[in-house]
């Protein structure tokens, strides 16, 4: 009897083990848009007109950008958001930030208002591909209070123009975008969570703007001392004495235009183009340092005659290497 409850207590035990999942379970972080509970209400729509950009910053990551913004809002005249609106991804410091009401109209169709817009906007640029690289200004907008239930779309039908006069030096403007979006708040910000959401969102509508930046207006001067580096090696292959002044030169021009650029730009950008230009153009130096050495002062004991074709060689083999190299590492 007592070997059949053992018996027994054991295999309801191991059924019991048996049904636990060791496995830790999965954390569901709202990506389903059937989990996602739409406020109720009328929408708030927002559309934006940009008449400046300005202060693009690559060292401080940011860029400050002016614009008209309008709202519409078919509800409570009351109970209209607008006034409530920031630019979540901007800096407010004083009065850096501003939303000025310069217009307010009440249709049949809602509340109208139009607000001038200035502020500055953080901006994490890539510019591991500088100054090939193209970079995406994104400006979300959304209300102060990251709990509102209020939902925020697009305006219809051209949410999001740039002024025709705004010309930004060293860039080209595409075709903007503007979409509804929303912030994931991963806080529940001390207040419990609405039935059937994961993680807090809160609503806001984003506007899109694709500069591409014109290489060709800063190659010249940004790689200017890499071009003289590369030209002054030359030149020391070409001249049989000062060979060591010429050096020293392409050395001291090669390294004053890494820091030159490294103080226009963040050090993540030297991981990129930029870093693999400077090790192109040092190994290139490096190999003309050596190469002229053992040639001149080693080859030659051993045989004349190989010595002057490798002196012929070593020229052309330089300006094809460091050529070939650079156009391999191009974006």
């Amino acid at each position: 009897m007592a070997c059949a409850l053992s018996l027994s207590m054991a295999q309801l035990g191991w059924s019991a083990k048996a049904d636990v999942d060791p496995r830790p379970t999965p954390i569901d972080w709202g990506s389903s848009p059937v989990e996602r509970v739409e406020p109720a209400g009328p929408p708030l729509r927002i559309g934006a007109y940009v008449t400046n950009i300005s202060d693009i910053d690559l060292l401080q990551d940011q860029f400050s950008v002016e614009m008209l913004l309008w709202t519409t809002w078919a509800g409570d005249p009351q109970a209209d958001p607008s006034d409530q609106l920031m630019i979540l991804n901007g800096i407010y410091d004083g009065d850096i930030q501003r939303f000025e009401r310069v217009s307010h109209e009440q249709t049949a169709a809602g509340a109208w208002n139009l607000y001038r817009v200035r502020s500055a906007v953080v901006k994490r640029w890539r510019l591991q591909r500088y100054p090939f690289d193209d970079q995406m200004l994104h400006v979300q907008i959304g209300l102060a209070d990251p709990l509102a239930a209020v939902n925020l779309d697009v305006a219809d039908p051209d949410p999001f123009a740039v002024s025709p006069d705004l010309v930004l030096p060293g860039w080209t403007l595409e075709q903007p975008g503007a979409y509804a979006s929303s912030v994931s708040l991963m806080s529940e910000l001390g207040r419990p969570l609405v039935d059937g959401e994961v993680i807090r969102r809160q609503p806001a509508v984003s506007l899109d703007l694709l500069i591409r930046r014109r290489s060709l207006l800063y190659v010249a001067p940004d790689f200017l001392g890499y071009m003289l580096a590369i030209g002054l090696c030359c030149m020391s292959l070409l001249i049989t004495h000062s060979r060591d002044d010429l050096i020293l030169a392409a050395v001291v021009s090669a390294g004053g235009n890494f820091v030159y650029i490294a103080g226009k730009l963040p050090v993540t950008a030297m991981a990129g183009f930029i870093g693999n230009l400077q090790l192109i153009i040092f190994l290139g130096i490096l190999y003309v340092v050596a190469a002229d050495e053992l040639i001149d002062s080693h080859l030659i004991v051993l045989n004349e005659r190989v010595s002057q074709v490798m002196r012929v060689l070593l020229l052309p083999s330089y300006v094809g290497i460091t050529l070939l190299a650079i156009f391999m590492i191009i974006p």
